[in-house]
């Protein structure tokens, strides 16, 4: 099997990591062959801009025939969310290629507020970030690669620590180029709490008690693990400290996420729990992005669906924190939202303009799932489970799949479900949708100035 080799080696300064160099090696066969195609490459730009590759300069790149000259141009991109840059040789590469950058933490720009946390960002303490935007790396495709990833901490002070999404230290994994670029990293002086295959990383003191949340999330990662057959899992949690005011979101990639919180306190520990739930149970419920269409109504969704009900239907949350997670997710994202007749289509292009309009997968995405399993589970047709289990981030299902899915179990009517839904109709609440404990009440309210329809959900009184 082909290898590839990656060690990161951050180098301190003033307190914190002031660079880091990446050394990397891979077979030159897997390199595209003529001088019009990229060899490395990455996204330059990504989320509307809002989200950069890092600073970086290449400080060595060659093979057995010693140096390789090439240029960079602008390539159409490996990534739907993203301007992409590519590295082109001027001669053929033998052997093995090697190739030696350095990558310089973000500045982030004045009045910055938040993206995903995906950018190479250093902190009080150390510095994280993804494997997307600081890695050069060849698209091989779905080539699997045996990779070997390790530190170089001779730079770093006593008791500094790396730690990568798939383990700590040097790293043996069989990955592809796509798997490696989803993958974070963390490293400096690092607090952590590691229990029984669940890890959460820290620098700075963050304005709420981290142990206390690791304890609270331990139980709910094992009962999700297990619900999703995924039992010998392990899952690393990488915070970050926000330089602003505005912060609490999160960003996953497989076994592995990354959250902010704010450098000036005032978080809301319970809306940022379930933030944290969320991010962690993107690991299983994924579908693959479509050219024609935006899937993030199933991705988002169907994370938001599992990470609010699974908690409640293992003991972990009560009926009141989890009708009031619903009301955060479904009346807040999408029914009380301006944008809850756009066609899913039209979302992306103008998410990154108006952050209520990049919301609307997740309620959208969540309400029409709901209605679905309830509709299986009365019908005695199953449940959505018996899809979900099929797939993961890593082997993210397809829209076709769900279609034909939908198609099996309720026939002609399922699929105008589906496209009503992903046509920007108004999704209307099933009788009954999260059991007998939580209500659901309607609603009639102002949207554009006009007087709508809408759902909010309640914990019965005096349940028993």
């Amino acid at each position: 099997m082909n290898s590839l080799t990656l060690t990161l080696k951050p180098r301190w300064e003033n307190g914190t990591v002031a660079d880091m160099t990446v050394f990397a090696s891979l077979p030159a066969a897997l390199i595209p062959r003529g001088p019009e195609k990229p060899s490395p490459q990455y996204p330059a730009l990504a989320y509307g801009g809002r989200c950069p590759f890092a600073e970086y300069e290449i400080i060595s790149l060659s093979d057995e025939n010693g140096g390789i000259r090439y240029h960079l141009d602008d390539i159409p991109c490996f990534y739907d969310s993203a301007d992409c840059k590519g590295i082109f040789f001027e001669r053929p590469a033998a052997g093995t290629l090697r190739w030696i950058t350095r990558l310089f933490p973000r500045i982030l720009p004045k009045g910055y507020q938040s993206s995903p946390y995906f950018d190479f960002r250093a902190e009080p303490l150390g510095l994280n970030g993804c494997g997307l935007f600081a890695f050069l790396l060849p698209d091989t495709g779905d080539t699997p690669l045996s990779v070997h990833f390790d530190w170089d901490l001779s730079e770093m002070p006593r008791g500094a620590r790396g730690i990568w999404s798939y383990g700590e230290g040097a790293v043996d994994i069989v990955l592809t180029s796509w798997q490696v670029r989803m993958t974070l990293f963390n490293t400096g002086i690092i607090h952590s709490n590691e229990r029984g295959g669940l890890g959460v990383y820290w620098f700075s003191d963050p304005p709420v008690d981290i142990d206390a949340i690791a304890g609270r999330l331990y139980p709910i990662f094992q009962y999700m693990k297990d619900y999703f057959h995924d039992t010998e899992s392990c899952f690393r949690v990488f915070l970050r400290r926000d330089p602003f005011e505005r912060s609490g979101g999160g960003s996953a990639c497989p076994y592995s996420f990354i959250s902010g919180y704010s450098a000036f306190g005032g978080i809301d520990e319970e809306s940022w729990f379930n933030v944290l739930i969320h991010e962690m149970t993107h690991t299983w419920p994924s579908m693959e992005d479509s050219e024609d269409d935006d899937t993030a109504w199933f991705s988002e969704g169907c994370t938001e669906f599992y990470s609010t009900l699974l908690p409640y239907r293992g003991g972990f949350l009560d009926a009141d924190v989890t009708a009031r997670a619903i009301n955060e997710k479904i009346t807040g994202c999408y029914l009380n939202n301006p944008y809850r007749l756009t066609p899913n289509r039209q979302l992306p292009k103008i998410q990154w303009q108006d952050i209520r309009a990049q919301k609307i997968p997740y309620g959208r995405g969540f309400l029409y799932l709901a209605n679905v399993d309830v509709r299986l589970r009365r019908l005695n047709r199953g449940s959505i489970d018996d899809f979900v289990s099929r797939c993961s981030i890593l082997k993210p299902a397809s829209q076709e799949e769900w279609i034909r899915f939908v198609r099996d179990r309720l026939g002609e009517s399922g699929i105008r479900e589906f496209q009503d839904m992903a046509e920007g109709k108004l999704i209307v609440p099933e009788e009954g949708l999260f059991g007998a404990d939580i209500l659901t009440v309607q609603d009639e309210i102002t949207l554009d100035g006009k007087r709508a329809v809408s759902w909010h959900w309640e914990a019965r009184k005096n349940r028993p």
